[in-house]
């Protein structure tokens, strides 16, 4: 069951002491471990970031994951959520080869109430497994009969490298809500955790791991995330979103839960086995209008893999939303298909307070999407979409990527050129990001193959926070790290320069924006940020002293 059996476990009533094949051994009770009958505490922790000076703004968000499942938890149970960002978002300090942001490690132990019994540990990232690592380390090292527990992308997707650490005892698979439930249960119960679907555990030191095949019928049967837990005061004050904070009292929501495409460069597929589910919209408005009464929320943003996969369902969500007169605007922070984005469709978001959407383009090559990304997309919806959104005023961001497998100079150049087309149009911005191979995606399966990559801690260890801009990684073998570089400065170059000369008032605008600390798109924000960075008044350091 453990790599070595926790002081709680013990061999079932009557039994003399042999393991039955059969049947589990169950857990004894965490309440005579405690010494209570009735409940056990239960600490959720969300990491402090990976950061880098020369990187693009990660963002100061609610760590929504862990708020769902604080909410589906019984109400019996004590729950803290520790936000490590959320709570110093401003305080950065250095450990290993890295600098990090938020809450030092040490301040995290310290914030655990006493009395946990279970530690619950995100990790979204597979460049934050290291930091996670380090928070279970430490929290084991303090107290070594604490059941921690992990979850998210990566250990969904890593779930044995994540179990091969001795200070992880269980990992929760994809959609965590009803495991985690039904592993508090057991534990508490003293009853065995071995038939838990989507859970992974050691049973007589060896990795077991119960395939994820339970999803949630209905989303409307999960309660609200517990925002309650959460510093939301922090987040406002950070103004610090994926997308663009246009008023002072914003926070993000989802919606709907995965995806239905296969792109290559994405684990989603394998995480949500290509599900695509959506909420009521009507339960998704009853949200909006709980934040809105509770926190006096403002705005949304929607952090949904695919929020608009169904043009029916988004027309039924303006709908309701605009029959509660709110007085809500949202945008979409992740990117959207291109097809999706039709006049009527259009005309119902604006009318609902939608401001700013964002196309998930990601190649100017229609060789790249077909070939390499395996993403059905025709690039002439692209352009449909942005002409329709230009001329409606719609802000609009478009999402590219560069450095893929294969990929030529040639592929970058035709992103460019359609970057360019879309400048002249209108559009507001572009996001051209370095791929940065995921683990669990087709594309590190062919590297791994390839031989170019080796998928362990070292490749994790190594890998720069998203959006760095000084530091990249080819994973093509026709373009050099330099020319990616270079190739990425270019596309901005070229984007930002045919706007300033077809659409010189929005840049004028946009320059007023950044020195009155105004929002309406992304690089607004990201453009503060950096003139603050600059002068030293975005972050300060702990002390100037390295975490050990």
């Amino acid at each position: 069951m453990w790599t070595l059996d926790p002081p709680w476990a013990w061999d079932s009533p009557g039994s003399t002491g042999a393991r039955s094949a059969s049947k589990a051994r169950p857990c004894r009770r965490i309440s005579r471990f405690t010494g209570k009958q009735t409940t056990v505490q239960i600490t959720l922790i969300s990491p402090p970031q990976n950061f880098s000076k020369t990187q693009e703004t990660a963002g100061v968000v609610p760590p929504l994951g862990l708020g769902y499942l604080a909410a589906a938890l019984d109400s019996r149970h004590p729950v803290k959520i520790i936000d490590a960002v959320g709570e110093r978002y401003h305080q950065i300090f250095p450990w290993r080869e890295h600098l990090l942001r938020g809450m030092t490690f040490a301040e995290i132990l310290a914030a655990i109430p006493p009395d946990t019994r279970i530690v619950g540990i995100s990790n979204l990232y597979t460049f934050a497994f290291a930091v996670a690592a380090e928070i279970a380390r430490r929290v084991k090292e303090k107290n070594p009969d604490v059941v921690v527990v992990f979850g998210g992308a990566h250990p969904t997707v890593m779930t044995r490298q994540t179990m091969s650490r001795r200070e992880v005892d269980f990992v929760v698979l994809s959609e965590g809500e009803l495991t985690f439930r039904d592993l508090v249960e057991a534990l508490e119960a003293g009853e065995s955790w071995e038939s838990i679907d989507g859970l992974a555990y050691r049973r007589e030191g060896e990795i077991v791991i119960n395939p994820k095949h339970r999803f949630v019928q209905n989303l409307d049967d999960i309660p609200f995330p517990r925002r309650d837990l959460l510093p939301m005061a922090n987040y406002f004050a950070a103004r610090e979103p994926h997308g663009s904070a246009n008023r002072a009292l914003w926070t993000t929501m989802i919606a709907t839960r995965g995806c239905p495409y296969g792109c290559t460069f994405c684990n989603t597929p394998q995480i949500w086995r290509r599900r695509w589910r959506a909420r009521s919209p009507k339960n998704v408005v009853d949200e909006i209008e709980s934040l809105h009464r509770q926190f006096g929320v403002e705005e949304i943003h929607f952090e949904d893999e695919s929020l608009t996969t169904s043009m029916k369902w988004v027309q039924e969500f303006c709908r309701e939303l605009i029959a509660r007169q709110l007085n809500i605007i949202w945008q979409t922070s992740n990117g959207v298909r291109a097809e999706s984005i039709v006049e009527e469709t259009l005309d119902l978001m604006i009318a609902s307070g939608c401001t700013h959407i964002t196309i998930a383009a990601e190649s100017g090559s229609p060789r790249i999407l077909k070939e390499v990304m395996q993403k059905h997309l025709d690039l002439a919806a692209v352009v449909r979409a942005a002409r329709l959104a230009t001329r409606k005023r719609m802000r609009l961001a478009c999402y590219f990527m560069l450095g893929l497998p294969d990929e030529r100079i040639s592929d970058v150049l035709r992103s460019i050129r359609l970057m360019v087309r879309l400048a002249a149009m209108g559009v507001d911005e572009v996001v051209f990001s370095v791929f940065s191979p995921l683990p669990g995606s087709k594309l590190i399966e062919r590297l791994e193959q390839d031989g170019l990559v080796h998928v362990g801690d070292q490749f994790f260890d190594g890998l720069t926070p998203h959006g760095d801009l000084l530091v990249s990684k080819s994973y093509s073998r026709h373009i050099s790290d330099r020319q990616i570089i270079l190739l990425k400065y270019a596309g901005y170059a070229a984007f930002y320069g045919t706007k300033a000369l077809f659409h010189p008032l929005k840049v004028l605008r946009s320059a007023r924006n950044v020195a009155r600390g105004v929002q309406e798109i992304k690089t607004e924000r990201a453009l503060r940020t950096w003139i603050l960075r600059l002068f030293g008044k975005e972050h300060h350091m702990v002390n100037g002293k390295r975490e050990a």
